[in-house]
């Protein structure tokens, strides 16, 4: 997943993965169509491959399409649900900030790395990356304990609950993309089949309607002649 981190508020803003493309949507009405229509039109053949065979890869295909679907429409609350983790630790890292320099004083910068926060940008704070991130919070809870802040409102209570929560959001995410990007390559590698008999498909009605070939492709469903 892909995200920024604003200088002024710290917040996480996603640039993670959209909807199913319209196109792909689309290509899959187009091989259901043209599967059906093959199916009951016997004159239209092609040597390499049978219109049951297409009809196999179509419905694999639509079924590669939906789950991908299905599984992307969660992210979206995944992500939404780490970006409110975020901002809530961008208020609370204020006031572990508060313990350490009423502590340490003019030195409290020197011991901010023990607690996981950097220097970047002219901030301290966490670091952009999920994992990193993920890193920082057990430095945090160590930090804690080691410079007597455990027992704070925001001490290792407070910072264990985020740290799971963390975990086990960065967790979902992962699961839910590599889920993705393997619908996604599935149904890529069965596109392609499928484009190639589509292909065969109109160069065939082509010959056999030389005349009216323009309305026998409406009727398969063809949206184009080249795919």
């Amino acid at each position: 997943m892909n995200t920024t981190i604003t200088p002024e508020d710290g917040n996480l803003k996603s640039r993670g993965k959209g909807n199913v493309p319209t196109a792909d949507i689309d290509f899959g009405t187009v091989v259901t169509n043209v599967a059906t229509k093959w199916n009951e039109t016997e004159s239209i053949s092609l040597i390499w491959t049978t219109a049951s065979e297409f009809n196999t890869q179509a419905t694999a295909y639509n079924t590669e399409l939906s789950i991908r679907n299905q599984v992307g429409g969660g992210r979206p609350q995944i992500t939404k649900a780490m970006n409110v983790l975020d901002a809530t630790m961008v208020e609370a890292l204020k006031y572990v900030k508060g313990y350490i320099v009423d502590k340490y004083k003019d030195s409290s910068t020197s011991y901010f790395p023990a607690f996981g926060i950097e220097y970047k940008n002219n901030r301290y704070f966490f670091p952009i990356d999920r994992n990193k991130r993920l890193a920082s919070l057990v430095l945090m809870l160590q930090g804690l304990l080691d410079n007597g802040f455990g027992d704070k409102e925001f001490g290792t209570a407070f910072w264990t609950d985020i740290k799971s929560q963390y975990e086990n959001l960065i967790t979902q995410a992962s699961s839910t993309d590599g889920t993705i990007s393997t619908k996604v390559s599935a149904k890529n590698t069965l596109k392609g089949a499928l484009k190639k008999t589509l292909n065969s498909l109109i160069s065939v009605i082509k010959g056999n309607y030389p005349d009216t070939y323009k309305a026998e492709l409406r009727s398969w469903g063809f949206q184009k002649e080249k795919y």
